[in-house]
């Protein structure tokens, strides 16, 4: 595998460059990535995939953490004490396990909001044959004393909300048009481990941050391990592959904001309500209200999402 992953410069806003382009850069997804996915995220569904053509193939999504660590082509990781705030995500097309993809993007915004320093990142993977894979927009506040800020609101209060709304009825197993709104879907439960985390954020990389081990967290002023905001990620698209199946694998968009801190050996939940179906580009599309929970019933991460109605 190609180590692009070796920048050296320290990883703080001020350092920040618009536009900053990373890559082009190309990575064999092979069976050694997708498995460390599948147990970091406890999601063997993920890599159990066939393209058009029959051949194995894995969720886009084992791609994710790439597109957003790709600044550390430029950054020295082990300095990047960054928070993820927001997530856009959308998946086009399952990839090959064996193909060699390829990563690029670029920082395409900055600014100061309540003196912290955000900075957008915008990044794509696309397979050999010049597919879109996987497509990527995420907000981070750059070197942050983490504990001052997870919780908190760093943000103001959008003009949607997600309520959380749910019929007393079943979940439902399948996406379809005749679903009521406010339908639940089938949720996916998961407990997450120090291995998993470690495995996620690239610990066997050698990067040392507040999701890898415990002096990380401590340096920024928490007192456990936290999950990366991008397992989340993982959660609601294992569950929405459930729900919409293959349009969500070559159609699926999630956007997702970050909203309480999620920490090592807790539990969580992902959940859905069904909102009704939307027109995108042309499509029509199933759109979902969706949230992950702990078992306090406190929200970590609240968004939308919509795939395909086939």
């Amino acid at each position: 595998m190609n180590r692009w992953w070796t920048g050296t410069k320290e990883a703080i806003f001020e350092n920040i460059e618009v536009p900053e382009v990373f890559g082009p850069f190309d990575v064999v997804v092979d069976e050694r990535m997708v498995r460390n996915y599948a147990f970091a995220q406890d999601d063997d569904g993920a890599g159990r995939l066939t393209d058009a053509d029959g051949r194995p193939a894995a969720s886009p999504a084992v791609l994710s953490n790439e597109l957003l660590f790709l600044f550390y082509a430029a950054y020295d990781g082990n300095t990047a004490r960054g928070l993820h705030t927001h997530e856009e995500l959308s998946l086009h097309s399952p990839v090959v396990i064996g193909e060699t993809v390829t990563l690029s993007g670029r920082y395409v915004h900055t600014e100061v909001r309540r003196g912290n320093g955000y900075v957008v990142m915008e990044a794509e993977a696309r397979g050999a044959d010049g597919r879109l894979l996987l497509r990527h927009r995420g907000t981070e506040i750059m070197r942050v004393h983490a504990a001052d800020v997870v919780g908190g609101s760093t943000a103001p209060a959008p003009s949607r909300l997600v309520t959380g709304e749910l019929l007393d009825v079943a979940p439902a197993a399948a996406a379809s048009g005749d679903l009521d709104e406010r339908t639940p879907i089938r949720p996916v439960r998961k407990k997450i481990s120090q291995e998993q985390m470690y495995v996620f954020s690239w610990g066997g990389r050698g990067f040392s941050n507040i999701h890898t081990d415990a002096a990380g967290a401590r340096r920024s002023g928490m007192d456990r391990t936290v999950a990366q905001a991008m397992q989340q990620v993982g959660y609601l698209s294992e569950m929405l592959t459930a729900f919409h199946g293959g349009a969500w694998i070559d159609g699926g968009h999630l956007a997702v904001k970050f909203v309480h801190p999620f920490y090592v050996d807790e539990e969580v939940t992902a959940r859905g309500a069904v909102l009704g179906a939307i027109e995108h580009e042309g499509q029509r599309h199933l759109e979902s209200e969706v949230w992950v929970e702990n078992v306090d019933g406190v929200k970590t991460a609240v968004g939308w999402a919509h795939a395909p109605l086939r």
